[in-house]
């Protein structure tokens, strides 16, 4: 290899990894500016007990999920495929996502499906509870009521009902993204998953793990309780190209070049009741689907390396998507531009920022905002 040619790739790699910091700093320092600066509005929502205080809140940090969106598809031009019964979602009833778990940041992408046909506002997702403590983007995510959950079962049962008894107490809807799996598939958990499938008679699979149905059975059964749930929409996530596994992956710069999603969806009052065992085949039924899918796909993919799917694209959901997105640039460009200008030049704003980092930390730290928020909807 000549001189010019290392110099070259060595560019090559350098652009890859200057895209994947970029990506996370304009995400993570919108969150912390953003999140700091709204949070006094946030709380005073609450303490007035305001009815849209829940609408407030989801709204403006909403926005946020829609830059995300507009960051990984308009400036880094992620390709995002959404395939099947997108016509069927109920964007207004409650609704339980689940879906296979390949990367840790499967989640971040799905706010493609969820702008395009359903809506940011009322989306909740359920995390790994150490994700809660992320400066500004944790934050946000606790005052939204995302699930966070311990892979405890006696804390995380508790936790589950609390916040699914909350939505019902302000008259709430969640549309709740929960992964079965409950973890991302790697070697590692590909293994411990054909352990369990051997210890249990189950098949043993290649492109996804065996579902956790005590979770699942759980939430559903919650949700049904609290939540008037109407839906169930089964979500099958696919690479066709890269796959962005983790955060290092993330700063390193292989952000995924296309992202392909299929839908299915099923009214919940047409799935087994949680008393008996049918609803746990019925989940582990859609899990054999998934698998076969993926191998298909995957497989048909190697053969042909066919990057022109069938799938059809609304273009009026697409041009949609387009002029939120810009909308959510532009007010994420003008709230980070100017507090920025203010903590330039305005000592008092520098203390009080500084002062509301402080608080936020602390809130987060020891009650949380979603404790804090769920707390004041009852007082």
């Amino acid at each position: 290899m000549s001189l010019i040619e290392t110099a070259m790739d060595y560019l090559s790699v350098l652009k890859q990894r200057c895209r994947g910091v970029s990506f996370v700093m304009v995400l993570t320092l919108t969150a912390f500016l953003g999140f700091v600066v709204f949070s006094p509005l946030f709380i005073t929502v609450f303490v007035l007990r305001l009815s849209s205080a829940r609408w407030i809140i989801d709204t403006v940090i909403s926005t946020w999920f829609a830059l995300a969106v507009a960051a990984f598809e308009l400036l880094y031009g992620v390709k995002v495929v959404v395939n099947g019964d997108v016509s069927n979602i109920d964007k207004y009833c409650s609704s339980l996502i689940i879906m296979n778990h390949r990367t840790r940041l499967d989640w971040l992408f799905y706010f493609a499906v969820q702008a395009r046909y359903s809506t940011l506002r009322r989306f909740k997702i359920s995390l790994k509870d150490e994700l809660r403590h992320a400066p500004g983007a944790g934050w946000a995510m606790q005052a939204k009521q995302f699930l966070f959950l311990k892979r405890n079962w006696d804390l995380d049962k508790i936790r589950i009902e609390t916040s699914l008894k909350h939505f019902q107490c302000v008259n709430y809807y969640p549309q709740l993204l929960f992964f079965p799996e409950g973890t991302d598939f790697t070697p590692y958990t590909r293994n411990k998953s054909k352990q369990y499938a051997k210890k249990n008679d189950l098949p043993e699979y290649e492109y996804v793990l065996h579902p956790r149905t005590t979770g699942f059975t759980s939430v559903f059964g919650y949700m049904k309780l609290y939540n008037n749930l109407k839906q169930v929409i089964d979500v099958t996530i696919a690479y066709p190209q890269n796959i962005l596994q983790n955060e290092s992956d993330l700063l390193n710069g292989n952000i995924p070049r296309e992202i392909v999603f299929t839908v299915k969806t099923y009214k919940a009052s047409e799935l087994p009741d949680t008393s008996d065992n049918d609803l746990v085949i019925w989940l582990e039924g859609r899990w054999r689907e998934k698998e076969n899918f993926l191998k298909t796909f995957y497989e048909h993919k190697q053969q042909t390396d066919d990057n022109n799917y069938d799938f059809n694209q609304n273009l009026d959901i697409e041009r949609d998507l387009i002029l939120y997105s810009i909308g959510a640039i532009l007010f994420w460009a003008f709230v980070t531009i100017v507090t920025v200008w203010c903590l330039l030049f305005y000592t008092y704003f520098r203390w009080t920022f500084l002062s509301l980092s402080v608080i936020n930390l602390i809130i987060s730290t020891c009650t949380g905002f979603d404790s804090l928020f769920t707390s004041l909807s009852v007082m």
